[in-house]
């Protein structure tokens, strides 16, 4: 039955994590688009770094809720 928990948390953050990845890389060119910034600063690396963290922390706040 624990496997079944493991298994759900994971799938359920990956979805979770590859939805807000998707949002905020649409999001960090065009929220610098219109402060006037090129929007290349907001498609590299900072993108990648938002990306990251969020999904970090979203898998953390799945597995805690499901597995325990």
């Amino acid at each position: 039955m624990e496997q079944r928990r493991v298994a759900l948390a994971v799938s359920v953050a990956l979805f979770a994590a590859a939805s807000v990845s998707t949002f905020v890389a649409m999001a960090l060119p065009w929220l610098f688009h219109r402060l006037d910034k090129d929007p290349a600063f907001g498609s590299g690396p900072l993108a990648t770094v938002v990306q990251d963290l969020l999904s970090v922390s979203i898998y953390f706040v799945v597995a805690t809720a499901v597995v325990t």
